[in-house]
């Protein structure tokens, strides 16, 4: 198939996010060009628009594509890529090709992304036998997205690298979407886990058959690997069901125990609805035992709202406004610290693409990780802790 070389232009040099003084913050251009090269390890990288760097997490995955070496691989499956955030990732993945990367990258059919979908198919083709790739999924459409297994959205925001710098079969789960308000206003994580052969060929599986579009509502695949931090479980969507004994969150939920008061729970969340129903409820019960719970969340719905007000125990805040400092939370993760399964010291980390919703659980492409590495765990602590002092306090209902 004849591919028509991508202009790639010149990134402005520009090291540092800039912050405007009027409470707004501004996207800065060359973050990709300007990446460092930096050590491949286990570890969290957070988006983090008040007191930290909002274009963390772009960073270091084009770091991750600059140090990939000609005839690895590297794959990506994404939502959306737009804005110069979206734009440069994508020159950097060009380049990667033209120096012998195989670069293969699948998009959500959302029509926000066709600019950067059109740049990637330009430098990379879009024949699916090729070495590198762009294939963007094709349906059918549901209001302005496309997903590859479902049939609402390919929401998934992935990275595998063959081999990117000293490390091999390299997973990133990140929760951000390549774009403008995700790289300036919006919080976000991204978890980077090397050297896991099991859990990279699993995403792998997922990843050739969101390429081949094998559509089929009850998808759900769960794969549990070991690692040097702890235990790692991927669970690939969508999950079909209709009521909260099939939805994994509730499940998980279930296995803590708040005995002795010593249980902590906290809740990152972009998005809840009242189809989830059955989380809140699960939440509040958990707090009325003893539990800690502390949620920051973006956008809710009332129902959802009402149930978790209702208990004065459960702390909430939210961080939902997106147009402006302090911004708005993205990320979709939940820390379980204390009695869980049996274990009376335990550090999970539930995190990925998926929120609590009806369309990540039924109708998306989607992920979700369960890690206990006691390192990563104390990093997601610290920016929950980070965006908390951001937050508003939402009063209990009285």
């Amino acid at each position: 198939m004849h591919r028509r070389p991508l202009t790639v232009l010149a990134a402005t040099a520009v090291a540092t996010p800039v912050l405007a003084l009027s409470g707004t913050a501004t996207a800065s251009a060359g973050v990709c060009a300007d990446a460092p090269e930096t050590r491949v390890a286990t570890g969290a990288v957070f988006s983090e628009p008040v007191g930290g760097d909002p274009v963390a997490i772009v960073r270091r995955i084009c770091a991750l594509v600059k140090q990939t070496p000609p005839g690895a691989r590297i794959q990506v499956a994404h939502f959306v890529m737009s804005g110069t955030a979206g734009s440069e990732f994508a020159a950097e993945l060009v380049k990667a090709h033209q120096r012998g990367v195989q670069v293969q990258v699948i998009l959500d059919g959302d029509t926000r992304g066709g600019t950067v979908a059109a740049q990637l198919a330009d430098g990379l083709g879009t024949d699916t036998s090729a070495a590198s790739w762009l294939h963007v999924c094709t349906g059918p459409p549901s209001g302005g997205t496309a997903a590859c297994i479902g049939d609402k959205g390919q929401h998934n925001k992935f990275y595998l690298f063959s081999r990117t710098g000293r490390a091999s079969d390299v997973v990133v789960q990140s929760s951000a979407n390549l774009t403008d308000l995700n790289s300036t206003t919006y919080w976000n994580n991204a978890v980077v886990l090397p050297g896991n052969k099991r859990l990279y060929r699993a995403y792998e599986g997922y990843f050739k058959d969101l390429a081949a579009e094998r559509k089929n509502l009850d998808y759900y695949r769960v794969v549990n690997t070991g690692s040097s931090g702890g235990s790692v479980r991927a669970h690939f969507f969508p999950k079909a069901g209709t009521d909260a004994t099939t939805d994994p969150i509730v499940d998980y939920l279930g296995k803590v125990s708040c005995k002795g008061g010593r249980t902590t729970i906290r809740v990152g969340m972009s998005e809840w609805d009242t189809y989830r129903i059955a989380i809140p409820q699960k939440l509040t019960a958990l707090a009325a035992e003893g539990c800690t719970v502390k949620v920051v969340y973006g956008i809710m719905d009332d129902e959802v709202k009402q149930v978790l007000q209702a208990e004065p125990r459960v702390e909430l805040r939210t961080l939902g406004t997106g147009g402006g400092l302090p911004g708005r939370v993205h990320s979709k993760y939940l820390l379980v610290e204390g009695s869980y399964d049996g274990d009376r010291h335990a550090h999970w980390v539930f995190t990925g693409s998926h929120n609590y919703n009806e369309t990540s659980l039924r109708r998306n492409d989607e992920t979700l990780l369960r890690l206990n590495d006691q390192t990563v765990y104390r990093q997601y602590v610290a920016n929950f802790d980070a965006m908390r002092a951001a937050a508003v306090p939402v009063t209990p209902a009285t």
